[in-house]
């Protein structure tokens, strides 16, 4: 399968809209249904989260989970039970292989860029 290379960088590729995106592109009923569905999806983890007794287990499975999912997209390949071993031993960086250490410090990224978004910085590429 070959692709095609947009002959004029300057106009948009496969007929996108251009930038800024008008809002009758995305205010549409099924994406304020969607957007109601996503925040009562929300609002019960919220209310089931109260019986966890250590929240932050979850949070740190979801982005560990997160970080090998994306990284697989880039051929590096891990089991759960060697990325959660390799996580558990995150101090001893020498005995943990090359892949789950690509995937720890992903995840790293992943925080680090959390905390920048949560201290007011918007996403720009400066930050990277």
């Amino acid at each position: 399968m070959s692709y095609l290379l947009n002959p004029d960088q300057t106009l948009p590729w496969n007929k996108l809209p251009e930038l800024p995106i008008e809002p009758i592109f995305y205010q549409t009923v099924e994406i304020y249904e969607q957007l109601g569905n996503a925040k009562a999806a929300l609002g019960r983890l919220q209310g089931r989260s109260i019986a966890i007794p250590n929240q932050g287990m979850l949070i740190n499975s979801i982005s560990l989970q997160e970080a090998k999912a994306s990284s697989a997209i880039e051929n590096i390949f891990t089991t759960d039970d060697e990325l959660y071993k390799a996580y558990s031993e995150e101090n001893q960086l020498d005995s943990i292989r090359s892949p789950e250490k690509e995937i720890l410090n992903y995840r790293e990224a992943l925080w680090e860029g959390h905390e920048y978004l949560q201290n007011g910085n918007a996403i720009d590429i400066g930050h990277f």
